[in-house]
């Protein structure tokens, strides 16, 4: 069996196959799964994991109940699939709350499996609940916290500076649509890099990190690394004056899908 041949085994067959068995061992309903993380960014390494993220409902009798309860499902099976899953009452919380990783869930290109329904609304409502000023400063947390952890070296795995990097233009992005930046890097970076010669850097290093192991070191270019910090240091200084007009949304249209959802599973 080819490389290509066993991916298309894990996400076309393996990947559904554990999420029926996430429904069955926890009597829940999966109402989206995706890729997420560099197999949805598109600079995967070979030994890459695959990490799913899913929402799901529980039965209705779940939500009446005065004592909290577990509100994730996470597993990493044998065969390099991690899953992990959001009741779907937190994952709505979160999203009122512009939690930039459920945002980028439900921008994933790749989908494991959405019910229709419930896909077309959260997607609807996801872009009326988008925050550019917390989103700006949670890109900004990415870039300097793994500039802090692992770029403080000559050598570091090479996929730190790629999530460095995306950080870093995630608020390129914000700053001029304010919108969510895109998922697949390669459209952040066609959107955000105007010198062709960053750009050939940026391609070649893509090229590298999906050609070899997850956590090989490597020596950056040194003028992508200027480019980088260059722009990291502007965001650092000015963040504190982006302050684009927000539009404050009820939780009612949050509080239906949960309803509805929840109903329907009954």
């Amino acid at each position: 069996m080819t490389r290509e041949e066993q991916i298309k085994q894990i996400e076309d067959v393996t990947i559904p196959r554990h999420l029926r068995e996430v429904e069955q061992e926890n009597n829940v309903k999966v109402l989206l799964a995706v890729e997420s993380g560099s197999r949805a960014w598109g600079f995967e390494s070979p030994d890459s994991d695959w990490d799913v993220r899913f929402i799901y409902a529980h039965k209705p009798e779940w939500y009446f109940s005065v004592e909290e309860k577990r509100d994730v499902i996470e597993h990493m099976y044998d065969d390099n699939v991690d899953i992990a899953g959001w009741e779907l009452r937190k994952a709505l919380t979160l999203l009122r709350k512009n939690n930039p990783s459920i945002l980028e869930w439900l921008n994933s290109p790749k989908i494991y499996f959405m019910d229709e329904k419930f896909g077309r609304r959260i997607r609807e409502l996801a872009t009326s609940y988008f925050n550019p000023i917390r989103s700006m400063y949670h890109y900004n947390h990415v870039y300097n916290r793994h500039n802090e952890r692992y770029l403080q070296h000559e050598g570091y795995p090479m996929k730190r500076f790629l999530y460095y990097l995306r950080g870093i233009l995630g608020c390129k992005w914000i700053e001029a649509y304010q919108t969510l930046p895109p998922v697949p890097f390669e459209q952040l970076v066609d959107a955000t890099v105007d010198d062709k010669q960053i750009r050939t850097k940026i391609d070649e290093l893509i090229k590298i990190k999906r050609g070899e192991k997850e956590c090989d070191m490597m020596i950056v270019d040194p003028d992508l690394v200027d480019f980088a910090r260059h722009l990291g240091d502007y965001y650092n200084e000015h963040i504190g004056f982006f302050r684009p007009a927000i539009d404050h949304f009820p939780s009612e249209p949050l509080d239906s899908l949960l309803y509805d959802m929840v109903r329907a599973y009954a």
